[in-house]
């Protein structure tokens, strides 16, 4: 009999799938869930105080960045376990012509976001068919300008949530963020985006917008209907209702008239570029996510195929769509593109997370590591992101090559090193290359923070009186602390 799906489950099988997915919170999820939880529930019922998070600092393409935090174990398996204890009150629409898609439960399960993005976009080229006009925008910085107050009126409006999760749900927003009531809402995290997508069901579900067929996805949003006049005014309720809620409108991605863009594959392309993308969108529909392994069972490129991407590397000018297309469909595949792996390190620091699953299946793990080397060493500055990722691949298939000392030096003393990015490298279960002696220190400072709790986690694979004997020094530091040591210990 397969076994009953958890919390526990929901947050190990996302965590991988985050912007910053530590080692730490896995490890302290997989052996105290009940004991974080137990210490969370104290937190948002008693005196005690949700820690304030650390800022951390993604790449949403090669010059900005997306603003959010990285909580600790505690805060961040707790909005899994509140969101997944309420599931059911995440509803599916009402209406099949004014609906909304993703991130919600389906048959016991959390939806796969890029199959319901599918689904979406097919439901906007139906309605486009049914109608004359149509009208589609997106939020600026939806997440960055929700207002914490805003969203605990929204759950308490679910029904029927218990009183105290109410309560506790607001507490929660206000300590994470140190009281501040806006950008409140972790970005990358599947609960967090349940939350998002299910605050903004007011947009279709709207009596004073009048437009006969909506469909929303997150925060994008397409109104379409026969008369354009009609959606205009329809467009200005939207901008109205939103600004009840602090929210505006992105004026550069909102289009009026001709044809939605859908996702569905430009027509113009030649037939082997459609075969590319439609490739892709398989792999991701079928569950082959960015964090996934590589898959036993790829489905084969044909020559043409290879060859087109082969033409989109030499062409000197590959852009950003064809880079992140490229690492998707060549993982199976990347002994045919080994020769260009320092490409994707050096010009596309956005797509870390890519380039991390792309080299996975390098057989040459030398060459990856004399590229990560050589990236780590060649400026003042790395993005957080990047760093992370490589400590990434440095834990996952790294480690023994013949520079994965050189790789720990310097992305550790990086310059644009962070709190974050260093932690990746202290959790590393490894005691070579001066891995123990880095953790120690910080374990017997009697710290509290990401550099201590990575460091007691890190130290896992010692023998179990020497690790004790250490953390024995890191529990004084703090509740927290003795929460962690004590999950260690075990």
């Amino acid at each position: 009999m397969e076994a009953a799906y958890t919390s526990v489950n929901f947050f190990l099988e996302d965590s991988p799938r985050t912007l910053f997915p530590l080692t730490t919170n896995q490890i302290l999820v997989r052996r105290g869930s009940g004991e974080l939880l137990e210490f969370a529930q104290k937190l948002a019922a008693g005196p005690g105080s949700f820690l304030p998070q650390r800022r951390v600092y993604a790449n949403k393409d090669e010059l900005h960045l997306r603003r959010t935090v990285k909580l600790d174990a505690v805060a961040e398996f707790y909005l899994y376990d509140l969101v997944f204890r309420n599931r059911s009150r995440f509803r599916k629409p009402h209406s099949k012509v004014r609906s909304h898609f993703g991130y919600r439960f389906t048959n016991g399960k959390p939806m796969t976001p890029s199959a319901s993005y599918a689904e979406f976009r097919k439901k906007v080229f139906d309605h486009h068919i049914m109608s004359e006009e149509f009208i589609s925008c997106d939020i600026s910085d939806y997440f960055n300008h929700v207002y914490h107050h805003d969203l605990q009126a929204w759950f308490a409006a679910l029904e029927p949530t218990k009183s105290e999760d109410v309560e506790a749900f607001g507490k929660y927003l206000r300590e994470i963020n140190a009281r501040r009531s806006l950008d409140c809402l972790p970005q990358g995290l599947y609960p967090a985006k349940m939350i998002g997508n299910d605050f903004l069901r007011f947009v279709e579900e709207s009596s004073t917008i009048r437009a006969p067929r909506i469909a929303r996805f997150m925060d994008d949003i397409v109104l379409l209907g026969n008369q354009a006049n009609n959606l205009i005014a329809d467009f200005s309720e939207l901008q109205r209702l939103l600004g009840l809620k602090g929210l505006t409108i992105n004026s550069k991605k909102t289009r009026f008239g001709g044809t939605p863009i859908t996702g569905e594959v430009d027509e113009h392309l030649s037939d082997l570029k459609k075969g590319l993308l439609r490739l892709r969108q398989r792999m991701l529909v079928q569950g082959y996510e960015e964090d996934e392994s590589v898959n036993d069972d790829a489905e084969p490129l044909e020559q043409e195929q290879i060859e087109l991407v082969r033409e989109l590397l030499d062409s000197g000018h590959l852009g950003e769509d064809d880079a992140e297309l490229i690492m998707v469909v060549m993982r199976d595949h990347v002994s045919l593109i080994e020769d260009h792996l320092s490409l994707f390190a050096r010009g596309y620091p956005h797509l870390a997370k890519s380039f991390y699953n792309l080299c996975r299946a390098a057989e040459d793990k030398e060459t990856t590591a004399e590229i990560v080397l050589d990236v780590a060493r060649q400026g003042t500055h790395i993005g957080e992101y990047q760093l992370f990722w490589f400590g990434s691949m440095l834990e996952e298939y790294l480690l023994d090559t013949s520079r994965a000392s050189d790789i720990v030096h310097a992305l550790y003393s990086h310059p644009s090193a962070t709190e974050i990015s260093r932690a990746k490298i202290l959790e590393i279960d490894d005691r070579r290359y001066g891995l123990a002696e880095m953790r120690e220190s910080f374990l017997r400072e009697g710290r509290s923070d990401w550099l201590a709790w990575a460091s007691a986690v890190g130290c896992r694979g010692m023998k179990k009186q020497a690790r004790n004997y250490l953390l024995v020094y890191f529990s004084n530091g703090s509740p927290m602390n003795k929460l962690i040591a004590d999950i260690m210990q075990k």
